[in-house]
């Protein structure tokens, strides 16, 4: 699919987000034609947690920075674009700067959502979790990064962890800080299910359909399918040898 596709509808301005009803039924998202579908993956309800509290270490945000973005909405399939905003993991929503203030943007409102990298000014596609499933046909909760798009598609999502402190005073043992820890996850996807992604054996598995030119491919670039740029090198090449 045309990643652009984003920016070839008309826009909306954030202002007019508030109040819009969560409960949203869709029909389609920004991912039609590609028919891998899925991705599954969660992220910690934190409700009992406040906010930057003493003694806490970390951030509940998806990258701490503020960052440039394009919203593709649920409503209408309308655009927000070009706003400073950054995800906040433990509530599902974004904070989003508009004029001097900072407005929040739920979740729940978003199809998906594109923004670049600070550090590498590389393209970042997102998609809504609550589209997905898990082998239960329960949704999930968050956004996915589609970092291989097609047939097989691969995701990724951060989970977010509290640790609490384990300050053990007497014997000077433990942390003395709560923490908040990202985890990364990667999953597969297929249809509208989406299953964590296996070992390197199990990854190699799902290339069955072209397993000869895989194991050509892997063995001549030396790939290491546990680190996850070598995991997207080798399914843009699957999805480029299932297309033809």
């Amino acid at each position: 699919m045309n990643r652009f596709f984003l920016f070839a509808v008309g826009c909306l301005p954030l202002t007019q987000l508030a109040g819009q009803n969560d409960n949203y039924l869709h029909n389609r998202t920004m991912l039609e034609r590609m028919s891998g579908q899925g991705v599954v993956g969660n992220v910690v309800p934190l409700s009992s947690m406040g906010g930057n509290t003493p003694g806490l270490v970390g951030d509940v945000y998806l990258y701490a920075d503020y960052r440039k973005a394009t919203f593709l909405l649920y409503d209408n399939d309308k655009v927000a674009q070009g706003y400073a905003t950054r995800l906040d993991l433990q509530r599902n929503e974004f904070d989003v700067k508009v004029g001097k203030g900072i407005k929040s943007l739920p979740g729940g409102l978003v199809r998906s959502l594109f923004w670049r990298d600070s550090l590498t000014n590389s393209a970042q596609y997102y998609v809504n979790a609550k589209d997905y499933k898990n082998e239960e046909a329960v949704p999930y909760m968050g956004f996915f990064q589609i970092l291989s798009e097609g047939d097989l598609t691969l995701f990724k999502i951060t989970e977010l962890i509290f640790k609490p402190a384990e300050r053990v005073v007497a014997h000077s043992t433990g942390s003395k800080d709560n923490r908040f820890i990202k985890k990364d996850h990667l999953y597969y996807a297929m249809g509208r299910k989406a299953i964590e992604l296996p070992g390197r054996k199990g990854v190699k598995k799902l290339f069955e359909s072209k397993s000869a030119e895989m194991d050509k491919f892997i063995k001549i670039n030396e790939m290491d399918l546990a680190k996850e740029s070598h995991l997207i090198a080798a399914f843009d090449y699957y999805n480029s040898l299932v297309k033809k």
